[in-house]
């Protein structure tokens, strides 16, 4: 797969949350970079959007794990 076509599909992947198909993406990604293909200015643009969409997502799930954790908390307080 290459480099362009990997990145397109992690961004919609990342943009849907879906988590396996990031993860396949992600991996493609890697291996194209690792093949030696240099990206162009635009894939490399493109994939720093994607790690800054990443670092939201993480963000994202940081924020609801706590929340659970509180929901949870507040639960196990209440029995």
């Amino acid at each position: 797969m290459q480099l362009k076509q990997a990145t397109e599909l992690a961004a919609a992947a990342l943009e849907a949350e879906d988590l396996a198909e990031l993860a396949q993406a992600l991996a493609a990604r890697k291996k194209a970079l690792k093949s030696g293909e240099t990206p162009t200015p635009e894939t490399f643009e493109a994939g720093e959007r994607l790690l800054q969409g990443l670092r939201q997502l993480q963000q994202r799930a940081a924020f609801e794990s706590a929340r659970l954790g509180q929901i949870r908390r507040y639960v196990e307080f209440r029995k």
